[in-house]
Formats: C-alpha cells, structure tokens, sequence
C-alpha cells in the first residue's frame, strides 16, 4: 500500500501540474509563486491536498526552455482547438434557433390551417342543415301538391335562388 501511494503521488501531480500548467504560464515572470486552489467539487485536487500536496510555480530561471516551448505551443494547439470548437458550438446554436423559429412558424401555420378547416366545417355543416330544411320543405310541398293541396302548392312556389 505504502508503494502504490509512492506511485500514485507523482502522477497526480504530474497530472495537476499539466492541468494548471495553462493558467500558470499566463501569468507574468513578475508575478510571485502561487499556490492554485482548484475548482470546488474536484476529486483530484481533493485528494492531493488532504495529502498534502500542493503546487508551486518555479521560477522561469528553473524551468527547461525547451519545455516551455513544447508547453507553450501545445497550449496554443489546445487554444485553437477550443476556439474552434467555441466557433462550432455558436453555429450549432445558431443554426438551433433558426430551427425553432421555423418549427414554430410552421406550428402557427398548423394552427391557423386547423382553424381554417373546422370553421369550413361548421359552414359545410350549416349548408347541409339549410340542405336539408329546404329540401324538407320542397318533400312536404310536393307531397301537398300530390294530394291536391293548392294553397300549400302554390305557396311552397319559390323563385330560384340566384348564385
């Protein structure tokens, strides 16, 4: 157990060095040491520092120029890949909207189409009880007329209607 946690140690320093290194080499080689505070909630960073653990800068004198460079450039690597992915994320979110915008256009021509067809439906549906009164009553004239009903024949007579 004693040997795993001799192993476990440095590779998560190493592992916390690599994550803060970006916010560290932002910083001015003025700028004094700094121990970094990691985010609330992060389980590494816990752990090392219950352990005891705690990460300082050293100064740029100490540090291997060639590392800094590869650091430096993978760094800018990251930044692009970020920004790119930044620039992907606006698009995708842009292009989102504009796919709500046009749901909702087509939800509100939807609506307005429904409306349409029932309020033709209750016009369609006017029409036939009109339909049907009419033609009960030219039924009951014509039955009257058959019987010999003059008053009621002459006086079911309408003019046609005009259209």
């Amino acid at each position: 157990m004693i040997h795993a946690r001799r192993l476990i140690r440095p590779a998560l320093a190493a592992l916390t060095v690599a994550l803060v290194a970006p916010a560290v080499l932002a910083q001015t080689a003025a700028t004094p040491p700094v121990s970094v505070q990691a985010a609330p909630g992060d389980p590494v960073a816990d752990l090392l520092r219950r352990q005891g653990e705690r990460y300082h800068r050293a100064p740029d004198s100490a540090q291997d120029p060639d590392e800094l460079r590869q650091t430096q450039a993978l760094n800018a690597e990251i930044t692009a890949q970020n920004d790119l992915a930044e620039n992907e994320d606006r698009a995708n979110a842009a292009a989102h909207v504009r796919a709500q915008a046009r749901y909702q256009s087509e939800l509100e021509a939807a609506e307005a189409e429904r409306l349409r067809y029932e309020s033709d439906l209750r016009t369609a549906a006017e029409a036939k009880a009109l339909y049907e009164r009419q033609m009960a009553d030219w039924q009951a004239t014509v039955a009257a007329c058959e019987r010999g009903d003059r008053a009621r024949c002459n006086a079911g007579r309408q003019a046609p209607a005009n259209r």
